[in-house]
């Protein structure tokens, strides 16, 4: 009766063994040695943001200043996924009869990560210049707004041209 627990034994460190077998390392492929990061330098990287994201901004400012009216502008600028996010908050300008008046700017923009295929920065929204107005022409703008938001943002690149990934207000530190 003792022989079988001792045959198992062996038997489940035989299959241990297997499960604990260490991968084999990856090899290293042409591909994978000729990725080079999206930017050779930062100041490159900062420079392509710069005018995405200012590009981004005069269009958004453009749909919202007619009332959410044709965010489709949008289109091969951002991700479909940051698309979709404006599309829903111009159609409640739609529904609501609001537009904006002004523009939005930015500024204090920062390197936060870059790869091989996106990049990511820190900025200052600044949306002072702007306004929600009624469809009777009345300032709604709520009076807790702040006037500037951290914001983080990812750019990617599809041949020449550069798409704005996200934009989103920065849960951390308010660096503004």
């Amino acid at each position: 009766m003792r022989v079988k627990p001792l045959i198992a034994i062996p038997l489940i460190a035989i299959a241990l063994a297997g499960c604990s077998a260490q991968p084999p390392a990856p090899k290293e492929t042409a591909a994978a040695t000729e990725q080079k990061p999206l930017f050779a330098t930062d100041a490159e990287a900062l420079a392509a943001a710069e005018a995405a994201y200012a590009n981004y901004l005069e269009v958004s400012d453009q749909i919202a200043r007619d009332g959410g009216a044709n965010p489709e502008r949008l289109k091969g600028i951002v991700s479909d996924q940051l698309y979709k996010e404006s599309s829903d908050v111009f159609i409640t300008y739609l529904t609501n009869s609001i537009n904006v008046d002004g523009s939005t700017s930015f500024d204090s923009l920062h390197v936060a990560d870059i790869s091989s295929t996106a990049a990511t920065f820190y900025v200052c929204l600044d949306v002072s210049g702007t306004n929600l107005l009624s469809a009777d022409s009345e300032i709604v703008t709520p009076q807790n707004r702040q006037s500037r938001l951290p914001i983080v943002f990812g750019v990617s690149k599809t041949g020449e041209k550069f798409k704005i990934e996200s934009s989103e207000v920065w849960s951390g530190r308010n660096y503004c």
